[in-house]
């Protein structure tokens, strides 16, 4: 059985844009631990996940700043209730608001993706969650439709493919693109040219995946409730109307996290009240 969903994979490439960090797998490993790309080649491999939607990686959705301090899982990509997607939608299709969508891009969420892969020369870490971009996922599910690898299960445990990725910095006028201090990484990804096992060793294999993250689970747990979404959105707009917004500091923080650009704020921000007054 393969360990993806082709059609879900190309109909997640043609879509437009629309509390708990514990491995719940056990088997050895307790603690979800996230790696980050470094400059450098890096050889990973990619581990089938519980996904409901049948892609190989997870979807996130983030609210961020300036609407939270620290970002938080946006309830509706889970599947719950989200008065801030609500919100969102409402003043973005607003006629009666001529400001509408210059207010709703405050309360857009992003997406981020995520997938479970064992790092070689690491394998005594186990599983580890990558969180990336949606070029690299397109990148990625572009190999994966590929024509030529259509009648593969390139993620197959016991035949598919090994990926190399080559992380190089970001130039800009000659020098090393910066984004908050940090250097912008160009992440090149490629399949070996020969498939391989997971490993040889079928009992590692099994407590790999046995405790591969069940994605769905983890980060459902750290949606917020409607309750508490109303009380994030009112302390922004409270602090719009003030002069000054100050977002929530309550989000979700782990070594993965990565910054949105700050949001400059407008003349249509002073109208933020009168327009929710409108949608309520």
């Amino acid at each position: 059985m393969a360990t993806y969903d082709l059609s879900a994979i190309k109909a997640a490439l043609t879509k437009g844009e629309k509390g708990s960090n514990s491995n719940t797998g056990g088997a050895g490993f307790t603690k979800t631990v996230y790696w980050k790309a470094t400059m450098g080649e890096h050889d990973i491999r990619f581990l089938p996940i519980e996904s409901s939607t049948g892609e190989p990686f997870m979807t996130v959705a983030y609210y961020d700043k300036p609407l939270v301090e620290k970002r938080i899982v946006a309830p509706f990509c889970m599947g719950k209730p989200d008065f801030i997607k609500e919100q969102y939608e409402e003043l973005r299709q607003s006629k009666k608001h001529p400001d509408g969508w210059a207010i709703a891009k405050h309360l857009r969420s992003k997406d981020r993706f995520y997938a479970a892969i064992i790092v070689r020369g690491e394998e005594d870490k186990g599983p580890q969650v990558w969180e990336f971009s949606k070029e690299i996922r397109d990148a990625i599910y572009g190999i994966l439709t590929h024509k030529d690898n259509v009648d593969e299960d390139m993620l197959s445990t016991t035949d598919g493919y090994d990926f190399t990725l080559t992380v190089t910095p970001a130039m800009e006028g000659g020098k090393p693109k910066l984004w908050n201090g940090s250097p912008v990484k160009n992440i090149n990804v490629q399949p070996r040219k020969k498939p391989s096992p997971l490993s040889k060793d079928k009992a590692l294999v099994t407590k790999w995946l046995a405790a591969t993250p069940k994605f769905e689970e983890m980060f459902g747990r750290q949606c917020k409730t409607n309750e508490e979404l109303t009380e994030i959105l009112e302390n922004f707009v409270a602090g719009l109307s003030g002069g000054s917004a100050k977002p929530s500091a309550e989000g979700t923080d782990h070594n993965a996290t990565r910054g949105a650009d700050p949001a400059s704020t407008s003349g249509a921000e002073d109208q933020l009240d009168d327009a929710f007054s409108d949608l309520t």
